[in-house]
């Protein structure tokens, strides 16, 4: 039976907060306060999320904080890693195309000056 209250006594949040997560791919939170003793109870449920969005309040422990802010800054590394090897293959690929157009202007200069070879490379 679904309630609009759930006080912990009778019935477990975090069970329906698990139920609920097993059926999308997608969750958002607003919580007044942030713990991971908490947030490990749904950590294994969390895998399978493609969008995972927090609104915290500003009482939370001092590890906690501390590890979400590591978490952070380790995600805004891979995707300033992502973003270089998405440049760099960029950067590749143009100096592959230069040294390409240089290897076939090299060839078409060996070939011998005649009008026939002129009309082959036309």
């Amino acid at each position: 039976m679904t309630r609009d209250i759930i006080d912990n006594r009778n019935e477990k949040l975090i069970e329906h907060v698990n139920l609920i997560l097993d059926s999308t791919d997608r969750a958002r939170f607003a919580v007044g306060y942030f713990f991971l003793t908490g947030f490990t109870s749904i950590a294994e449920e969390l895998q399978n999320l493609t969008e995972l969005r927090l609104l915290i309040g500003n009482t939370s422990t001092r590890e906690t904080i501390e590890l979400l802010a590591e978490s952070y800054r380790e995600l805004t590394a891979i995707e300033h890693a992502t973003e270089e090897l998405t440049y760099s293959s960029r950067a590749i690929r143009r100096v592959r195309a230069t040294e390409t157009v240089d290897n076939i202007r090299g060839c078409v200069e060996s070939m011998p000056q005649t009008d026939e070879s002129e009309q082959l490379i036309k």
